[in-house]
């Protein structure tokens, strides 16, 4: 098992506003067709909470990809949290797949939020392909809202989410991708650089982007990412794709989504 390629897609699709979109059939659609067109082994995707987004993408997704999550009885998955394996590429799941939910979170009572009241958490999806293993962690972390930036409860996520990694065996190649609501420029980001190798770095510093629509500031923030985890045993490189978006439902999300071919090598 020297080496690993892996397409990833990690995607906020938004659909916290699911009923409320002017289009949210049309949104779904248009997701699964760019889905479709980049083929990725793994698609990872938040903010998916209810049944209707992932009936839809499902229905338009099937037989080629096999949707995964964890569901809540009568609403959605877990945390938001949504995964598509290709059914060609190879890979299966190698065993259940786990959620983790953050034991640091907003609190509940503030409704307008939704954070608290998310759940929000870490999916964990091992896959196999002969003799290959990866593990693919989907996230979600606690967002920021104009007043409150949540720093203290984003620290505690990210600290959580290394942990998780850590306990993932020292052999497992891992990859991390998600909405971590932390912009580069940060201190926090100091975290998410401890995960391993940031497979999104080089590809922001050159297109000088940000991933969401909305940045309090006026410039753009970048905040959603793909990592490549337990770097001390596995080098990882990467050629990523942005996939732009304006705003809600132009065309896609209020998220840009992010592709990449990861490459993975085992440290000799």
């Amino acid at each position: 098992m020297s080496e690993i390629c892996l397409k990833v897609l990690s995607w906020n699709l938004h659909a916290m506003t699911w009923p409320l979109s002017k289009d949210p059939g049309g949104r779904m659609d248009r997701v699964s067709a760019k889905v479709r067109e980049l083929s990725p082994d793994v698609a990872l995707f938040q903010e998916v909470w209810f049944g209707s987004p992932v009936d839809r993408l499902t229905l338009a997704l099937q037989p080629d990809w096999i949707p995964i999550c964890i569901k809540r009885r009568g609403v959605g998955p877990r945390g938001g949290l949504l995964a598509f394996v290709s059914a060609s590429a190879g890979w299966r799941v190698r065993a259940a797949p786990k959620f983790h939910p953050f034991a640091a979170s907003a609190p509940m009572w503030k409704v307008w939020e939704g954070d608290g009241l998310g759940g929000k958490g870490v999916l964990s999806v091992e896959l196999e392909r002969g003799e290959q293993r990866i593990c693919a962690l989907n996230t979600h972390l606690q967002a920021q809202y104009r007043g409150i930036d949540y720093a203290a409860v984003r620290e505690a996520q990210l600290i959580e989410l290394r942990q998780i990694v850590s306990r993932l065996h020292a052999s497992m190649p891992a990859i991390v991708a998600g909405d971590l609501n932390t912009n580069s420029r940060e201190s926090l980001y100091s975290h998410v650089a401890a995960l391993g190798t940031d497979l999104t770095a080089e590809g922001r510093e050159l297109c000088n982007c940000g991933t969401t629509t909305d940045p309090f500031d006026g410039r753009p923030e970048w905040i959603d990412y793909i990592v490549a985890a337990n770097s001390h045993a596995w080098t990882a490189s990467a050629n990523l794709e942005v996939i732009a978006n304006q705003r809600a439902d132009f065309p896609y999300s209020d998220h840009s989504g992010l592709f990449c071919t990861v490459t993975m090598a085992q440290r000799q």
